[in-house]
């Protein structure tokens, strides 16, 4: 062997031995974090923008199918909001939905389901097995099925970090509400938001 050989062995072990030493980092998953208004109604536009109930949710993506001009997608969020005079709401839930690119802008659509940890601000009453009446607790759960459509625009796809701007408009209930034979108490939300990758 010569010395050009070994000197040519000697650096193809430190360039493997420095490969093992930089293992390869996961990508990056995306973090939503969007500021809504709420109110509590039936799938309406009115209500958001005077004197609105905010709320806040924060989230992130599990890709399915994650190609160029679409996704299929699951998402697993935290949100809270606060609707003057009724209650407080803190919840958890997951979304199975479909995103569609046409350039930079897209559309998307979900449905979802999630538990909604309710803290009334009316007192509430409930009926003993004496028959009277006593205070019910502000502490509620409740399931929290939902349905929402949104448009966006995706800056920089080309590139490693992209940020995403959108609007989602969101129709969630509240249930078992069982008020005069009610089932269900709709909620509307209007949301923007913003969406960029963290690196774990």
């Amino acid at each position: 062997m010569t010395i050009r050989h070994t000197l040519a062995l000697a650096v193809l072990s430190a360039q493997v031995a420095l490969a093992q030493d930089d293992p390869i980092r996961p990508p990056a998953r995306p973090l939503t974090i969007s500021l809504f208004s709420e109110s509590v109604s039936l799938p309406t536009f009115k209500g958001f923008l005077r004197r609105p109930n905010l709320g806040v949710r924060i989230g992130t993506e599990f890709y399915y199918r994650n190609r160029p001009g679409s996704q299929l997608i699951q998402t697993l969020n935290v949100g809270f909001y606060h609707h003057r005079g009724l209650q407080s709401g803190l919840y958890l839930n997951t979304e199975l939905g479909y995103r569609k690119f046409i350039g930079g802008f897209f559309a998307e659509g979900f449905i979802g389901l999630g538990a909604l940890g309710l803290s009334q601000q009316l007192r509430r009453y409930e009926r003993t097995e004496t028959g009277d009446f006593r205070l019910a607790s502000r502490w509620m759960l409740r399931a929290m099925p939902s349905v929402s459509a949104g448009v966006g625009y995706q800056f920089g796809r080309q590139t490693t970090m992209p940020v995403t701007l959108f609007t989602r408009y969101e129709a969630f209930g509240e249930t078992p509400f069982s008020n005069r034979g009610i089932p269900v108490l709709p909620h509307s939300a209007l949301h923007i938001g913003t969406r960029f990758p963290v690196n774990p």
